[in-house]
């Protein structure tokens, strides 16, 4: 309670900004193929990912969703969203929000998503996040006045507009990329001769090889008694050691990184990465594949037990267009029917000794290289753009929701 409160505004309980109301808790015999959707977690993170349905005539208003309205998940995923598609009926671990008179929606909708990473600093579940509505009686907010919060809810909105917009245009670039890939890595340039082979239909005078009879090397890491413990990390040093939170199937991502240091990094064996190796997953999440190439700014890294290097040394082949060809569907495609284990998937080097990948002739190779590298350059531009409006609302969130920054109101 001793928030600095901006002149005019009041200090308010999240509780008393609305109505909370759960959603109804289905039973497995309740769910049905037709009906009403059910608006569960799953449809907050992806509204159009299939959902069942309820047909009964028992239902409260509380708890029918229709576009416009403001929903909650209050338990694993934490998100306050404006509903923006379909009518439904709501299952539980997700709050109805109805917002009280003196409330703007929208300003409540991101007062509440702003809000999150407190909330859930007191939410109760270790592995599991959950909010209770008690953490909402506890938690005070600054409150402007109603034609305050419409002002500040529309300088928000337009900034999450053009978030939307700038994601359409990297998902519309990243399907752009996908079927060039395929074309470029199944047609080739300018081909009119084509031939049945493993891979399928492919141009008459390309190769196909496994990288067992290529001169593409598979390492393992180091597993032996120096593999790093839990206490051999720090969040900054000499080696980054990788893990799978590193190797996304979108490439490398380093975000979150832990290292090692030089005398742990000189104690271990082979691991450890040159410029243009690639790395592939191989336990748990398999068949995400990382270039290390001159755009990674770490001069030291070794891979973890849950990954193999691939380095090409084939003259052959472009390490570039290798990387590619890896990324591709002719790959992703082998890669899951060589996958073994159910509770865990897993590859190994034999297997991945057996994938089988195209040759062109190296010109060919740059040619469509060349193509890949500048879809790939749009789509890096458009991402750099929406990281920093990202970035641009979370500094507009925190100085227009607390009052340090006020607005001005016709």
């Amino acid at each position: 309670m001793s928030e600095i409160v901006p002149e005019g505004w009041k200090l308010e309980p999240l509780s008393a900004l609305a109505d909370y109301h759960n959603g109804r808790a289905f039973k497995p015999e309740d769910w049905s193929k037709e009906g009403l959707p059910i608006l569960r977690i799953a449809q907050i993170n992806d509204p159009f990912r299939e959902t069942d349905f309820y047909k009964g005539s028992d239902i409260l208003d509380k708890h029918l969703i229709e576009k416009g309205d403001l929903v909650f998940s209050w338990s694993a995923t934490l998100k306050a969203i404006l509903w923006g598609h379909y009518d439904a009926i709501l299952n539980q671990h997700i709050f109805k929000v109805i917002e009280k008179p003196n409330v703007s929606r929208t300003f409540l909708q991101q007062l509440l998503d702003h809000s999150i990473e407190k909330l859930a600093e007191s939410s109760h579940g270790s592995t599991m996040k959950h909010i209770k509505k008690g953490v909402l009686d506890e938690f005070h907010r600054p409150i402007p006045p109603l034609p305050e919060q419409k002002k500040i809810a529309s300088i928000l909105t337009s900034v999450d507009e053009v978030i939307e917009t700038t994601q359409k245009q990297i998902d519309k670039l990243q399907d752009l990329k996908k079927a060039t890939m395929n074309e470029l890595l199944t047609k080739g340039i300018g081909h009119t001769e084509f031939k049945d082979s493993e891979l399928g239909r492919i141009p008459k005078s390309w190769e196909v090889v496994s990288i067992m009879d290529s001169n593409i090397t598979l390492l393992d890491g180091d597993r032996g008694k120096e593999y790093p413990k839990e206490k051999d990390f720090t969040k900054s040093g000499y080696c980054l050691f990788l893990s799978a939170k590193n190797v996304t199937k979108n490439g490398f991502r380093f975000d979150e990184t832990m290292f090692i240091s030089k005398d742990k990094d000189e104690k271990l064996g082979k691991g450890r990465l040159n410029r243009n190796d690639m790395i592939i997953t191989t336990r748990g999440t398999v068949g995400n594949i990382a270039q290390y190439d001159r755009k990674v700014l770490f001069d030291f890294v070794r891979i973890n037990s849950g990954m193999a290097i691939i380095r090409n040394q084939d003259e052959r082949l472009s390490s570039d267009f290798l990387y590619h060809i890896l990324s591709s569907e002719i790959i992703t495609q082998q890669i899951e029917y060589l996958t073994f284990g159910s509770a865990q998937p897993q590859l190994t080097i034999g297997t991945l000794n057996e994938l089988k990948i195209p040759i062109p002739q190296i010109s060919e190779q740059l040619n469509i290289v060349q193509i890949l590298t500048s879809i790939l350059k749009d789509i890096q531009n458009k991402k750099q753009k929406l990281t920093q409006t990202q970035s641009l609302k979370k500094s507009l969130m925190q100085d227009l929701l607390t009052g340090k920054v006020r607005v001005k109101v016709n």
